[in-house]
């Protein structure tokens, strides 16, 4: 078996391409055994990850000093920052919330922990159940939060954005120990004219780890093709347009309200806003307009 032997301080990083041509495999050697990861390719030619690239990421690591038992991650953006962050990313941020809620079902019954990112890595939005954003919140995981390799060490967003491919990452292969409990697959976002532009990340402590992988690179696939679309929203707001989406999809004032942690007095407000700012005579016909333009 060939591979290349590649030196990072005291350690020696060996990176195989196994018999099998979708599994590339890198194990490491030295005082500090590093574990093994596992990369999951797709069948397409275009998202076949150079050799590298796993050992890229412990390299980087390395010379990024960051720590295998660091608490939490530590690169968060501040209140304000991530309002304005989220401001700028709202077309990603409402098509990426609209279409894993569709896969999600209802949010309530989640067993899994849905992470989307921006296409540097930062998180743009978490899904789950209370109970479980809550424990993630704990070390870190939170809109606003990087999950860049210099801010979380090696993970399944950094090396599927880094790859440009889908990732399965099982919890103790991840270098922090603090994502030890976590098996996490992702799946880049990329627009239809081939730019990346995020990251899908489905996390649980266990379960059918391709099937996972599966349905992030659906979710992902769906995201790309709708944020790809290059309408303006024209002045429209983020909760409006999330109202908007999930209002055009059939769910109730009140489901909206509940989604979203909203209101109905407040969800009505959103939708007569859109329907002003749209120019038209009631809501109804904003979804329609929404899709002759291709926002919806």
């Amino acid at each position: 078996m060939k591979g290349h032997r590649k030196t990072c301080g005291t350690d020696t990083m060996m990176v195989r391409l196994l018999p099998c041509p979708d599994i590339v495999m890198l194990a490491q050697s030295g005082e500090n055994m590093w574990n093994t990861i596992q990369y999951l390719q797709a069948a397409d030619a275009s998202d076949i990850v150079p050799q590298n690239v796993l050992a890229a990421s412990y390299e980087r690591c390395r010379m990024f000093d960051v720590r295998e038992n660091k608490r939490r991650i530590d690169d968060t953006l501040g209140e304000g920052e991530t309002r304005n962050f989220l401001q700028q990313n709202g077309k990603l941020v409402t098509y990426g919330r609209l279409v894993i809620m569709e896969y999600m079902g209802d949010i309530k019954e989640a067993s899994d922990l849905f992470i989307f990112t921006s296409g540097q890595g930062r998180i743009l939005g978490l899904w789950s159940r209370p109970e479980i954003v809550s424990a993630a919140a704990l070390i870190g995981l939170r809109a606003g939060a990087s999950l860049a390799e210099d801010s979380a060490g090696t993970n399944a967003v950094a090396l599927a954005l880094a790859a440009q491919g889908p990732v399965i990452l099982k919890g103790e292969e991840h270098l922090c120990r603090i994502f030890h409990d976590w098996t996490c697959v992702a799946a880049p976002v990329i627009s239809a004219d081939g730019t990346l532009i995020g990251c899908l990340d489905i996390s649980a402590p266990e379960g059918p780890i391709h099937e996972k992988l599966a349905l992030a690179r659906s979710i992902a696939r769906e995201i790309g093709r709708l944020v790809g679309n290059k309408i303006s929203f024209g002045g429209i707001t983020i909760r409006q347009r999330e109202v908007l989406a999930l209002f055009a999809h059939g769910m109730s004032y009140k489901g909206i309200g509940s989604v979203l942690g909203i209101s109905i007095k407040t969800v009505e407000e959103h939708l007569d806003a859109v329907r002003i700012k749209m120019g038209m005579k009631n809501r109804r016909a904003c979804i329609k307009k929404a899709i002759e333009l291709g926002i919806l």
